[in-house]
């Protein structure tokens, strides 16, 4: 069975619309500063991944396990997404952003992804990802202890930011560690060690704009640039200072970038 995909929304149903995907293991609520500004000219609306949410009623009502199944996971995202919108995706919503909108691009205006390398696992033919042994080895504790495992995660993922310490402390207050579903967290993993959209982003025949921090101690920013596939409508940006959330380390200069880029970027 498939898992319903838990949404918020923000602003006016009539404005231009915006979906917005986060990463592996964390909630929608990692997005409410943005989504609050980008509402005041877009209709934003903000998913959780499956079996991810804060909220206990939620995780009592829904009866199925989370399905991370490629394929299924795009259509239960489509299913939860206003169309056509412009979609966000962060690190592994950027990857799925990617992929859905190479595939689906009936339902997409334009895809944004943020901190998102095309591969996160390193392999033979794309050497600037995680160490596979790195990789298993984090497996093995999320598998474990998957408390100990988001924790320390967390603290990868803020390296670099100008301030680590406080952006740790904001993304763990962001999930209750009593509402962690270690299965959604097992097989969300499981996706991010296979998936790999560097085929689907040579064919996006769609705008899309990559956005990257150069101090990302997740995604090789100088490297992962380098060997991003092509597409005539890509665009590239990379933010100096900034690390593997740059929508939380600088919100109002990341609204302004997405505001410019969709402005530029919507045909009449």
């Amino acid at each position: 069975m498939r898992t319903p995909i838990e949404t918020e929304v923000f602003g006016n149903p009539n404005y231009p619309a915006i979906f917005l995907v986060p990463g592996w293991a964390m909630p929608k609520e990692v997005f409410h500063e943005v989504a609050k500004l980008l509402s005041e000219s877009f209709y934003v609306v903000l998913a959780n991944l499956p079996g991810v949410s804060v909220d206990p009623n939620w995780h009592k009502a829904n009866r199925f396990g989370p399905n991370y199944d490629i394929d299924a996971l795009a259509e239960q995202l489509i299913r939860a997404a206003p169309k056509p919108c412009w979609w966000i995706g962060w690190s592994l919503g950027g990857m799925v952003a990617n992929y859905i909108a190479a595939r689906r691009s009936s339902c997409v205006k334009g895809v944004i992804s943020v901190a998102s390398a095309p591969k996160f696992v390193a392999s033979s033919d794309w050497p600037m990802g995680m160490a596979q042994e790195t990789y298993t080895q984090f497996f093995d504790l999320v598998k474990q202890y998957p408390e100990k495992g988001l924790r320390r995660f967390l603290s990868l993922q803020t390296q670099g930011a100008q301030d680590p310490k406080a952006l740790t402390k904001t993304l763990a207050g962001l999930q209750p560690k009593e509402l962690i579903d270690p299965e959604a967290l097992i097989r969300g993993l499981a996706l991010l060690e296979t998936l790999d959209v560097r085929r689907e982003i040579a064919l996006l025949d769609l705008p899309n704009l990559h956005v990257f921090g150069v101090n990302d101690a997740l995604v090789a920013e100088a490297k992962v640039v380098q060997a991003m596939p092509s597409n005539p409508l890509q665009t590239i940006v990379s933010l100096p200072n900034m690390a593997h959330q740059p929508f939380l380390e600088a919100p109002s200069q990341f609204v302004a970038l997405v505001t410019q880029y969709i402005n530029d970027n919507t045909f009449l």
